[in-house]
């Protein structure tokens, strides 16, 4: 029979293959063995064990069960007899390889800032790469921090596949947030982060963002340059796999590559991963030569690539010598010590950490005799709160050490934003009041008094906008800042009191004063001109006038000093939502009172009469819906007598006709529709309208502007204010902030024919 050759047989492709030659009955004979074996040792309520067949060597096979990796020594006698040895479990070591990947196409998504300062990407995807690489999500999973803080450079791909160290005149931002988001499956998550863009790099940003205005969403991707810890996998050979991703030990660079070529690829993947591959295999011949010249007996063939780099270590080192008279060997602990620096060196490395601190603590270690890993990690995270101390203008600036920091102030209005937001992703871990108080204020007791507070705490806390303020109104605009910030998400979030917004169009005011509004008549048909004949002057149509003027509303809401002692979080956080819910509805009832109260208009009628031909009497049924739509319909312009012949696109109710009136739009048995369902007006049910009965119908206020709402300075949302000054000496004023909610604006009715409505008896 032809032998297994040295270099194995690996991956079931290859297996299959092999198995249609003369190695077919080697292949069977051990394949045989195996089932036997564990045929023999399956348990009483097994039929059949299952297990993959891997890969086969001259001396050995593996196998897999269970995602486990199991190597069966054997020997083939000349009678073709096959003995199995004890079966050993297959552990891989791993080796740190340079990883270069690129993500997908669609790795920037725009975020809120529409100029292209800021963006969400997706800096790797869990899985096969491109280039033969394999992420699983544990691994991204325990990465995805060391990417935050990460620079961020516009390379070329040339120069982004020769790594080395980037130029500053190539820095486009920096990422921050970085975490790993879950995928649907297992190995289908990625790490995500934001990109924000440095204000040198203003060109290239332009570009990008204008390409993804134009729908040119893959013109420039992110590509990884990072050390990673390697293992190859049997099992996924046969997916194209060449090595698993075991752990990243460092993270160099985050690289912005720029591909206008027409394929839309946003880097060549083949190209580089053959360039890489070649490199490693000229790389393992020298070694495996190496290693053939120190043992000649030796079958470097057969070796694997743990093997092998444990032997090309052992071909370099020098002949052993034999120590003199009083030279001890080196001992075990010895040993440790020398790994413990090194992997302290690693870790140091990949912190986020500027160069200097690095360097700092590389010397710290390298001088220390003994130490755990846990005394690294203690030290990195010392040297970060130490430089973070350091944000008076947010730069550090000493000799050698030149760092940009993050401001504690906007730390702490993440922390803030965290309590008061349930949607912030650390809104969970931000349960105390009381604790988010005595972190930015340092006290702890609640006094409310300056003597009490560590002052350069609150200093860096409030930010550089209340240095020279301490103690005014710097801890209430703080916490008032924050206050609005839930406040307005809460505003913007649409509900019921929102449906204000489909009855009415939206303009701006500049002031307080009278606004008017004039609303001309038409002028009808154009009369037929002869030939030679001289045009007919029209007759100028008049006008319709309406007017209002703009009202101040606004109320006030304490933060005592009671609650945040006593740390009612609950009371807390429902000050921002409930001055949110107060400006929303007083502004849906401000609107909807011009439908339910029947207003005098500009024309001394109220606005729904039958001198407006828009009043009706009979409840809401399709008969009366049809009625109503057509009196719309009719309606004519000013002075000319022509139809607008404009429909209803929204019907108003209480809430005791919602039912009813959704009912009126569902298909018949026959799913035929009737006039009145072909129609499908929007439903449009408001909250505090008691009268269970009267209801309305509106056309579109981009076709007929009936009412107009006007706000002061365009400002649609409310504001938020500190009330008044505190007492000198304490942060509270009667032992409580006061902030002031205000909300400017006002509106009338200035189109009638827009309206209609039925007032039933």
């Amino acid at each position: 029979m032809k032998r297994i050759p040295a270099e194995g047989i690996e991956g079931v492709a290859h297996l299959r293959e092999a198995a249609s030659t003369e190695l077919k009955q080697i292949l069977d004979l051990v394949r045989a063995a195996l089932r036997d074996w564990y045929d023999a040792r399956k348990k009483p309520d097994e039929t059949y064990v299952d297990f993959d067949f891997e890969a086969m060597y001259p001396e050995r096979a593996i196998v897999c069960k269970d995602g486990r990796y199991w190597q069966f020594p054997y020997v083939l006698d000349d009678k073709n007899q096959v003995t199995l040895g004890a079966p050993s479990e297959v552990i891989e070591e791993f080796k740190p390889v340079a990883m270069r990947e690129a993500a997908d196409m669609e790795s920037l998504r725009e975020a809120s800032d529409p100029q292209g300062n800021a963006w969400d990407v997706v800096v790797v995807r869990a899985g096969k790469s491109g280039n033969g690489n394999y992420y699983p999500d544990a691994v991204l999973r325990e990465a995805a921090p060391m990417f935050d803080g990460i620079n961020v450079y516009a390379k070329s791909n040339v120069e982004h596949l020769k790594g080395g160290e980037p130029d500053v005149n190539q820095l486009f931002g920096w990422l921050s947030e970085a975490r790993f988001v879950e995928g649907a499956a297992a190995d289908a998550g990625h790490i995500a982060a934001r990109l924000d863009v440095a204000a040198g790099a203003q060109g290239l940003r332009d570009t990008i963002a204008g390409a993804w205005r134009l729908g040119k969403k893959n013109l420039v991707g992110l590509s990884i340059d990072v050390r990673a810890k390697t293992a190859r996998s049997t099992a996924r050979l046969r997916e194209g796999v060449k090595r698993v991703a075991a752990g990243i030990i460092k993270v160099n660079s985050v690289d912005l590559i720029v591909n206008p070529s027409a394929g839309g690829a946003l880097v060549r993947l083949v190209e580089s991963a053959e360039r890489e591959e070649h490199s490693e295999m000229a790389l393992k011949e020298k070694m495996q030569a190496r290693i053939k010249a120190k043992f000649p007996l030796l079958d470097v063939e057969a070796l694997n690539d743990d093997q092998l780099e444990a032997r090309y270590a052992e071909a370099l080192a020098p002949e052993k010598e034999t120590p003199a008279a009083g030279e001890e060997p080196v001992t075990r602990d010895e040993l440790r010590m020398i790994e413990a620096r090194a992997n302290a060196r690693v870790k140091i490395s990949g912190s986020p950490l500027p160069a200097a601190a690095k360097e700092k603590l590389h010397k710290a270690f390298d001088l220390r005799e003994r130490f755990v890993e846990a005394d690294v990690d203690t030290a990195i995270t010392e040297e970060r709160a130490y430089l973070a101390r350091f944000t008076e203008s947010g730069r550090v600036q000493m000799a050698g050490l030149d760092v940009e920091v993050r401001d504690r102030s906007q730390t702490i209005a993440d922390m803030l934003d965290a309590f008061f937001d349930p949607k912030h992703k650390e809104h969970g871990k931000i349960h105390s009041f009381k604790e988010c108080y005595a972190e930015i204020t340092g006290d702890r007791s609640v006094t409310g008094r300056i003597e009490n507070m560590d002052r350069s705490r609150l200093a860096e806390s409030l930010g550089a906008a209340f240095r020279e303020s301490l103690e005014t109104t710097s801890l209430a605009n703080v916490l008032g800042d924050s206050i609005a910030r839930r406040m307005i998400a809460d505003y913007r979030d649409m509900g019921q009191w929102d449906v204000w917004r489909n009855a009415c169009e939206r303009v701006p005011l500049n002031d307080f004063r009278t606004n008017e509004r004039t609303r001309f008549g038409g002028y009808g048909d154009l009369p037929v001109v002869a030939q030679g004949a001289a045009y007919v002057a029209l007759a100028s149509p008049t006008d319709e006038k309406a007017t209002y003027a703009p009202a101040k509303r606004g109320g006030t809401e304490d933060l005592t000093r009671e609650l945040i002692k006593n740390d009612d979080v609950g009371a807390i956080r429902r000050i921002p939502i409930q001055l949110s819910r107060s400006a929303k509805r007083t502004l849906c009832k401000f609107v909807m009172d011009f439908v339910r109260t029947n207003p005098t208009l500009y024309d001394s009628v109220a606005f729904f009469h039958a001198t407006h031909a828009n009043l009706g009497s009979a409840a809401l049924d399709a008969t009366t819906l049809a009625a109503a739509r057509l009196r719309m319909k009719k309606q004519a312009e000013l002075n000319s007598a022509a139809r607008i012949s404009i429909g209803p696109k929204f019907l108003w109710v209480p809430d005791d006709l919602e039912e009813a009136a959704v009912n009126l739009f569902n298909k018949n048995t026959n799913l035929d529709k009737t006039f009145v369902q072909a129609l499908s007006l929007a439903v449009m049910p408001v909250p505090y309208w008691t009268d269970a009965n009267d209801w309305s119908i509106s056309a579109d206020p981009m076709d007929i502007p009936g009412i107009e709402i006007g706000f002061v300075d365009g400002a649609e949302e409310p504001a938020l204010f500190v009330q008044d000054m505190p007492n000198v000496g304490s942060m509270f004023s009667n032992d409580k902030l006061t902030y002031k909610i205000r909300h400017e604006y006002g509106g009338q009715v200035k189109e009638y024919r827009g309206w209609d409505k039925s007032v039933v008896a």
